[in-house]
């Protein structure tokens, strides 16, 4: 099936329905309760230790610079290659020049899949995803369901393979008697992998059957968001590789962020710390894993070093994952506001 224009009747009346609007998302009470969930698990978190909070300002102040710099543009480069496999998968869902689509050029793929994670940053429920996909419907005038599709198939892909690549750390970095503080982790990690892949099974096999007891208003757009799912898995071992390698690059952001404040950490406790991180950003109760990612991440650490050190960590490695994609997202937003 080639990929849907908009002056396709259906995609047009898709057009009218899939209008986005980050400013209406964030000034709303789900947003707000979110951020107060966030806030409260923060507050909770330091209360929880006793902490000295000049030791805090102290570790931060003494932090190498050049290495945290370095763990800035390690985490900065991993967006472009973000956007390469996006467009890998955009092109396997049949969004190339063969079915008349010109796709955007890399860098503007690579804003764009900025904005939506700007946008995780932001609302709940991880609905930058949406807005990502809304944002390429109108650059490109294709379909937003197919479209979705990608992104489902792109976020399926990452936690398949993040769950992977945390399992093998864990194993290399705890005994089984001390496996205990993180089998929590594994367990919502296997959770969140067991449910993808049976669900992914049923789109596979149930999904006419799928599309019959659906309304038939949403018949099509569901048809179109499956085409895009499951046609994206084309390239598959270039599409893994890449994705690896983006894991790889998260690990190395929070290894030079620990070699900045002089914290002796293990490289494979790193690896699975990082990798916790990002599967518990996944989580959409609350805007980025605001609160979540960071009292994992404090929970963790303590196992190996001082609370102080953990939450020095901590703070330094989501000013660069968090805050930074808040400020430069922001700005981002502002300039291109009239040009999507």
């Amino acid at each position: 099936m080639s990929a849907l224009r908009v002056d396709d009747p259906t995609a047009v009346q898709e057009e009218a329905d899939a209008e986005i609007s980050l400013e209406k998302r964030f000034f709303n009470v789900q947003t707000f309760i979110s951020f107060g969930i966030a806030l409260a698990i923060l507050v909770f978190l330091f209360t929880r230790f006793d902490i000295d909070f000049n030791a805090l300002w102290n570790n931060a102040r003494r932090s190498d610079p050049f290495l945290y710099a370095l763990a800035f543009l390690l985490f900065y480069v991993t967006f472009p290659m973000r956007g390469i496999r996006w467009r890998l998968l955009l092109r396997n869902a049949g969004f190339h020049a063969g079915e008349g689509v010109a796709l955007p050029s890399l860098r503007e793929i690579t804003e764009i899949l900025f904005l939506g994670w700007f946008g995780n940053c932001v609302i709940p429920a991880k609905l930058g995803d949406a807005y990502r996909g809304y944002l390429m419907k109108k650059k490109a005038q294709i379909s937003f369901s197919k479209t979705f599709g990608t992104i489902f198939a792109e976020r399926i892909l990452d936690m398949l393979i993040l769950f992977g690549l945390l399992m093998a750390a864990a194993l290399s970095v705890f005994s089984s008697s001390s496996r205990g503080p993180v089998s929590g982790i594994l367990e919502v990690g296997f959770a969140m992998a067991a449910v993808i892949a049976i669900g992914l099974l049923a789109m596979k096999r149930l999904g006419g059957r799928i599309e019959g007891f659906l309304p038939k208003r949403f018949r099509g757009a569901y048809g179109r968001f499956q085409e895009g799912t499951m046609a994206s898995f084309g390239q598959l071992p270039l599409v893994i590789f890449i994705s690896v390698l983006i894991w790889l690059f998260e690990a190395g952001r929070l290894f030079l962020v620990t070699q900045a404040l002089g914290v002796p950490v293990g490289f494979a406790l790193i690896v699975f710390v990082a990798l916790a991180h990002s599967l518990l950003t996944a989580i959409p109760f609350t805007p980025g894993g605001l609160g979540l990612a960071e009292a994992g991440m404090v929970g963790l650490l303590t196992l190996a070093i001082a609370p102080e050190s953990a939450i020095s960590i901590a703070i330094l490695d989501r000013v660069l994952s968090y805050w930074s994609i808040i400020f430069l997202g922001f700005i981002v937003f502002a300039l291109t506001r009239r040009k999507y």
